[in-house]
């Protein structure tokens, strides 16, 4: 979500631009069909910077890295921006020019270095956000469909047509029609702020009376421009109520939505007057249209494309540009490799990596990494544990690589090996969580569980965080058989974050067969109650409900689960996996689950989300060494994620006091 307003209500109107009557920029997606547009500019020292399209934005942003490279002079702290996020201070710098194709627009005020707007979008470097300041010098069209924007002069060209629009100097207004997805349900119609920046539909105060008959009432995450990145994800959360569309009216179109939610903020009578808009409509509304906004004229229309549609994918045409400026510069080999891997070119990415890594560039260790998560990506730990030798554990802190070493180094049972490398990385990094963190995981696999529960305790104060690394002190807790601390350390967990269906599980896995079942259903349904229905997790639901028994219930949701999380994916091993993985949960179609998972590894090799599907595929059918087995090579690429590792204990243990079940082609 990246509205964004600055402390005063009218900007000063910008100066003019320079160039033909219209200009055509290509749109830039990180990836096919992703979600929010960007464009290339020509900064003033002739590079090409890659900037958000937001009419959401009244003002542009820059991102500190690139204002200092333009040697531009930064007033600090000159003011205040705000977004949905919150608030942020506003460094204050002017871009004497960009260029967008062949317009020249001088003199751009820019916000630097605004807390929530991020400096990367995959592996692209991000450069800011281009906003009004830019966008009214112009009358804007965005083809989304063939991912093209033109901008036109206004005092040539006018949109006729469409709807009126209202700019006031900084935003976008005009009026849309929302029908609630619902019987009998009546159009209501809302003073709209049109931002390409934000995804969908976002009602404020007293907007979202007229349909509040429709909606339900839940927490989300709501994050944006200016939300601190420091924060635990759970401050981010709001009460929200949504409204699921079925249709909305804009810009001379009507369209049929569903199932698009609109999202209602601050619905209390008493807040009304923190909303700086009635209603908000981004990008959601405008994906498959040429959409024209005509700031100077006051219209906005919506219009068939009839250009050819365009899916590039960004990383790729960076890749191309980087070959074209810099020819074989071995220099540039790690973000050649960077932006192969967002082009899907793997073998050339591992290509320029080994490479990279042979001639010990000066970001060496980044390589190694990369080439690490590559391998296991692949499900090949040998190549991983070779791209990693001779790395310092201080390197591996400083690369976010210590859990993921020394864990991998547990798993195979190289627990002294694993002990000695914790250990350096806490004396090379004392400072570092990770690595407390992995030196506590050490402790836990040895049996030390006061030593493992002291260094997750210097892991969260290094945090500064208390309620940092919860799952992993309820395994401790368990595993010095304190079975109530466990469940007061996940009982927390859900309570923090109610829609984190892996919680859910854990929680479950306590209770089964014990004698705490009704505190945990009223745990369940109380976490539930506070989430919008469409955000449950269903799939840990099912494991749930069947932990207490109530088996209508969990064949419920995972009937629900398939229809709304694996029918709409597209044929192949990522729907196969989904499938399997309710089916598995649930313990229906066992022999249809086996199908499917077994086609989705064969198709794509390792994976420790398809592995771990497997392990629960193998469990339902009572084959447990199989189980664990698939949960230990599924953590063990993925030896980060305390999940994967919980499983993997979890289901070592079932196997080591089930009886041997019969292979899978002679089961009864």
């Amino acid at each position: 979500m990246w509205a964004l307003w600055i402390a005063w209500s009218v900007w000063a109107a910008p100066a003019p631009f320079e160039g033909p009557a219209s200009s055509a920029v290509d749109i830039i997606r990180p990836f096919p069909h992703h979600a929010r547009i960007y464009v290339q500019a020509t900064l003033p020292d002739g590079a090409l910077g890659l900037f958000l399209v937001d009419t959401g934005a009244d003002i542009s942003v820059l991102s500190r890295a690139t204002a200092n490279r333009l040697h531009l002079p930064v007033q600090e702290n000159y003011t205040t921006v705000w977004g949905l996020g919150g608030t942020a201070p506003m460094h204050r710098a002017v871009l004497p020019e960009l260029r967008l194709g062949e317009m020249r627009v001088p003199e751009v005020e820019v916000a630097v270095d605004v807390r929530g707007v991020h400096d990367e979008v995959g592996f692209l470097p991000l450069d800011g956000i281009l906003g009004n300041n830019v966008w009214s010098r112009f009358t804007l069209e965005i083809d989304y469909p063939a991912d093209l924007l033109v901008l036109h002069d206004p005092d040539r060209v006018r949109v006729r047509g469409g709807q009126l629009l209202q700019f006031d100097g900084s935003h976008l207004f005009t009026l849309a029609q929302l029908t609630p997805n619902a019987p009998h349900a009546t159009p209501t119609t809302v003073i709209a702020q049109l931002d390409t920046g934000a995804g969908g539909v976002i009602l404020c105060g007293a907007a979202g009376a007229s349909v509040q008959a429709s909606a339900t009432q839940g927490i989300e995450s709501i994050y944006g421009v200016g939300a601190s990145e420091t924060l635990p994800p759970y401050q981010f959360y709001r009460e929200t109520r949504r409204v699921p569309l079925a249709t909305l009216a804009l810009g001379g179109r009507r369209q049929e939505v569903a199932p698009l939610d609109a999202r209602w903020i601050t619905f209390a009578p008493e807040e009304e007057q923190d909303c700086s808009f009635d209603a908000l409509i981004g990008h959601d509304a405008f994906a498959r249209w040429r959409v024209w906004f005509d700031y100077r004229g006051q219209r906005v229309a919506l219009a068939r494309s009839h250009r050819t549609p365009r899916a590039e994918n960004g990383h790729a045409r960076f890749l191309a540009q980087e070959l074209a400026a810099h020819g074989d510069d071995p220099t540039r080999a790690l973000y050649r490799a960077q932006l192969s891997i967002g082009a899907g070119e793997v073998d050339a990415a591992r290509t320029l990596l080994e490479g990279y890594v042979g001639q010990d560039g000066p970001d060496a260790s980044e390589a190694r990494v990369l080439l690490a998560q590559i391998a296991r990506a692949e499900g090949d730990l040998p190549a991983a544990w070779a791209a990693l030798q001779g790395m310092s554990a201080a390197e591996l802190v400083a690369q976010g690589e210590i859990v993921r070493s020394v864990n991998g180094l547990l798993l195979e049972g190289r627990t002294e090996e694993a002990r000695g490398l914790a250990e350096r990385a806490v004396s090379e990094a004392p400072e570092s969580g990770d690595a407390q963190v992995a030196l506590s995981d050490v402790w836990l696999a040895q049996g030390r569980t006061d030593e493992a529960s002291g260094a997750l305790k210097e892991a969260a104060q290094l945090a500064e965080f208390p309620d940092a690394h919860l799952l992993r002190r309820a395994r401790i807790a368990l595993a010095a058989g304190d079975r109530y601390g466990a469940l007061a350390d996940i009982r927390r967990l859900l309570q923090l974050y109610p829609g984190e269906g892996l919680f859910l599980w854990y929680y479950a896995s306590l209770v089964e067969a014990g004698p705490d079942q009704e505190t945990f259903a009223a745990d369940l349904d109380a976490a539930m109650a506070r989430l919008h229905p469409q955000l449950r997790p269903l799939d840990f639901l099912v494991v749930g409900y069947r932990a207490i028994g109530d088996v209508a219930r969990a064949q419920a949701a995972a009937h629900d689960g398939v229809a709304r999380d694996c029918a709409p994916l597209p044929a192949g091993p990522e729907q196969d996996n989904c499938f399997a993985w309710y089916w598995a949960l649930a313990g229906e179609r066992l022999d249809d689950a086996e199908e499917r998972i077994t086609r989705a590894l064969a198709a794509e090799g390792d994976r420790s989300d398809f592995l771990d599907t497997r392990a629960m595929v193998s469990l339902a059918r009572g084959a447990f060494g199989d189980a664990a087995g698939a949960a230990r090579r599924a953590a063990a690429l993925s030896p980060d994620d305390p999940y994967m590792l919980w499983q993997a204990d979890r289901l070592r243990q079932r196997a080591a006091a089930e009886p041997a079940a019969p292979p899978r082609d002679q089961e009864p």
